[in-house]
């Protein structure tokens, strides 16, 4: 029985579910069954959504410090904990080799196995909230401000700092652009210099985190406007009114519930209001 809010993720047919009480839980794709349940312990505040990948549940609790959390996909087993220095709203990015979140001022990288170390940043401050991190080619986009989604970006492997960014929210990353809304301009990134190639201002009021598809970036106004702007040369090709706000989705300091953009199996999917709407993707 789910109750209060909670956000889920999905990997290998299953469904698992974490609230903001700690209760974890897994659900069969297929049947919306209940597989298993597991008390996180620990903490008493959870504010970061799940991320399911290779068979493990990753998320952060916080209360008396903070921690993070792996589980066991299958039976529900916690993994490894790990604590860090505060555990709020930061829904943790992962890759075969790195679990990555971040908080104001901290950025940690763990083993996805065993929760082993492998760098941590801290830049020198402290404080509460937390921001969802993005990791892509080799690159992590850690928002370990204070009160913004501003941060920095990192070599994922090693930790080292290669360059710092402003955003409202988690940015899209392509091959050779990166995309990020800055106060709530839509702007994208040549990535070999992080020089402008281009903005969108859209409507006035763009809020969501944008998202890529195919040399597509997608990005929602709280005026309910959907936009689909050519990556490389930032010209709207596509426009719809979905008829209510759409979500900022995972900002920083934004806990349970989440949501926002997304897109798979030739459709994007768009939260507004109280309403699910989505839409066929072109070959194109």
């Amino acid at each position: 029985m789910l109750s209060g809010q909670s956000n889920a993720a999905y990997d290998r047919g299953n469904v698992f579910v974490v609230g903001t009480d700690g209760l974890m839980q897994a659900f069969h794709g297929d049947t919306g069954k209940p597989y298993w349940t597991t008390n996180l312990t620990g903490q008493y505040s959870f504010t970061s959504a799940p991320t399911a990948s290779k068979g493990i549940v990753y998320t952060g609790g916080a209360g008396d410090g903070g921690t993070v959390y792996a589980v066991d996909e299958k039976t529900g087993a916690l993994l490894w904990t790990q604590e860090v220095n505060n555990g709020d709203d930061s829904t943790p990015a992962v890759t075969a080799g790195g679990v990555y979140v971040a908080y104001p001022c901290w950025t940690y990288d763990f083993v996805p196995s065993s929760g082993a170390a492998v760098w941590t940043s801290d830049t020198g401050c402290d404080g509460g909230g937390g921001g969802t991190p993005v990791v892509a080619d080799g690159k992590l986009y850690a928002p370990n401000g204070f009160g913004t989604y501003d941060g920095d970006v990192f070599d994922a492997t090693t930790g080292k700092l290669v360059f710092s960014y402003v955003a409202d929210n988690p940015p899209a990353i392509g091959a050779t652009r990166g995309y990020f809304l800055q106060s709530g301009t839509l702007v994208g990134l040549k990535l070999a210099d992080y020089s402008v190639a281009w903005s969108f201002a859209g409507d006035g009021h763009l809020t969501t985190s944008p998202i890529l598809v195919n040399d597509v970036v997608f990005v929602g106004s709280s005026a309910g406007n959907l936009y689909g702007v050519d990556g490389t040369t930032g010209a709207q090709v596509w426009q719809v009114n979905v008829g209510a706000a759409i979500p900022s989705g995972a900002g920083w300091g934004a806990g349970l519930q989440l949501s926002g953009l997304s897109a798979g199996n030739g459709l994007l999917v768009v939260p507004a209001g109280n309403s699910l709407t989505a839409y066929q993707l072109s070959g194109k």
